[in-house]
């Protein structure tokens, strides 16, 4: 992993949407952060049960929504287009069907790209299922091997780009949300989360190496995304949730260098 001591844009007049300062190219040639800025699409099922009775029509579901949007894309004429794949608890508890729903989608991809020049890259992003268990068990046992079998599978299916929204830390974090304990929220986010964060980062960033992919971040979505609808809901204070989001970067950034915190 890269590690850094200085932000890479230091002149705030300096942020482009749509800019960064090392790009990334995919391998149907899309460059990320080199001007173009690309749509991302992100979809799920109906409201329906994944398990092994209705996976033939979960396969189908998948199958019919990434046809449309990419037939879509083409007659729009995109430049490309990013997919993310963001499995379902199921998914990741089961590796094989997330990484069957990943080749779905990739072999799609291809062949649109063979028929039409369409460029694309995948994202996978599977749900963080290691606080299905209480107390929650980061480190070790079936739902954090299975979530990394998951990874390796996506990868290794067709998958470029590799994300998750982790949970390390939430279960402080949701209870100092409700009662509005600032310090609890910096504890479970900048302590529990960048614990988390650094362990996690580290066996994704092998697996990526390991399938010639790349790390493609964490958005603390279960941290400063929940205090933000609760915001909206008037159930905490605007305020208090955007220093909730301001502090969620602290976590996040882990993820670019974990073996330097």
């Amino acid at each position: 992993m890269n590690r850094f001591n200085q932000v890479a844009i230091a002149n705030p007049a300096e942020l482009r949407f749509g800019i960064c300062r090392r790009p990334l190219t995919t391998r149907r040639g899309m460059t990320i952060g080199g001007g173009t800025v690309y749509p991302e699409l992100n979809f799920t099922l109906p409201p329906m049960l994944v398990n092994e009775t209705t996976m033939p029509d979960v396969r189908a579901q998948y199958q019919q929504i990434i046809t449309g949007a990419l037939q879509r894309a083409v007659e729009l004429e995109a430049h490309g287009l990013v997919i993310e794949f963001e499995t379902l608890p199921p998914m990741t508890e089961h590796p094989a069907w997330g990484t069957e729903l990943t080749r779905i989608l990739a072999d799609a991809m291809a062949s649109e790209h063979a028929k039409h020049g369409l460029k694309s890259v995948l994202r996978i992003t599977p749900s963080d299922t290691r606080e299905m268990e209480r107390p929650p068990r980061m480190r070790s046992g079936p739902l954090h091997e299975s979530m990394l079998a998951t990874f390796a599978g996506c990868a290794n299916a067709g998958a470029e780009l590799l994300s998750i929204e982790s949970v390390g830390g939430k279960e402080v974090h949701d209870e100092a949300l409700m009662t509005g304990d600032l310090r609890a929220v910096i504890f479970g986010l900048c302590v529990l989360g960048v614990r988390d964060m650094r362990f996690l980062w580290s066996e994704l960033d092998q697996i990526a190496r390991a399938h010639g992919v790349y790390c493609a971040g964490d958005t603390a979505c279960g941290f400063a995304n929940t205090a933000m609808v609760l915001a909206e809901q008037r159930m905490i204070p605007r305020v208090f949730a955007a220093v909730v989001r301001a502090v969620s970067a602290v976590r996040t950034l882990v993820c670019y260098q974990p073996d330097s915190l």
